[in-house]
């Protein structure tokens, strides 16, 4: 089932309750599929009253069927909120998982557009612990560190690569390794 609202915070409220009544349903009815990765509270509703909201371009009628202002672009954006829940249980672990389809399932959705910078992508995801995360992805990271599909990704878009930054790019501080 897909429930699909506008990208407001009345919408988000809508959507959010309906994700809240199939939290507390046990998980052998329903789970969660979309646009989270994990099955707990929301991380933006609760402690930061935001909504999570996503955008998609869509093109104008042409000035034939309705007039449209002249300065107006061929292209406007929507934003929505969604939710997709699957009946019956989904796999638990990553292990388990056999198709590109059920590994996706434990991979972080980018909850925000990139920022794109000079050497470097800053990535804001929810994560599949169920918190708000954020990645600095730099251009000597390389492929292996996902800067080239950094460059490409978009709002809404899983992030198949670890949150993890390869050692060889830390820095060794009193509390532990750090990026810069």
């Amino acid at each position: 089932m897909v429930l699909v609202e506008p990208g407001s915070p009345k919408g988000f409220r809508f959507v959010h309750d309906f994700r809240e009544w199939i939290r507390n349903k046990p998980r052998e009815e329903a789970s969660i599929i979309g646009p989270c990765p994990h099955h707990g509270v929301c991380p933006q509703a609760e402690p930061h009253h935001m909504w999570c909201n996503f955008e998609q371009r869509i093109a104008h009628y042409p000035s034939t069927v309705f007039a449209k202002h002249p300065k107006q672009g061929p292209y406007q954006a929507e934003k929505f909120s969604y939710l997709i829940v699957k009946k019956g249980k989904i796999i638990e672990s990553e292990e388990e998982a056999k198709t590109p389809a059920e590994r996706s399932y434990f991979w972080n959705r980018l909850i925000r557009p990139a920022r794109r910078r000079t050497g470097h992508i800053i990535l804001d995801f929810c994560t599949r612990s169920g918190k708000l995360d954020r990645i600095v992805v730099a251009r000597s990271h390389g492929i292996e560190g996902g800067y080239k599909f950094a460059k490409k990704v978009k709002w809404g878009d899983l992030w198949p690569f670890g949150q993890r930054i390869p050692n060889k790019f830390r820095k060794e501080a009193k509390t532990g390794k750090k990026l810069f």
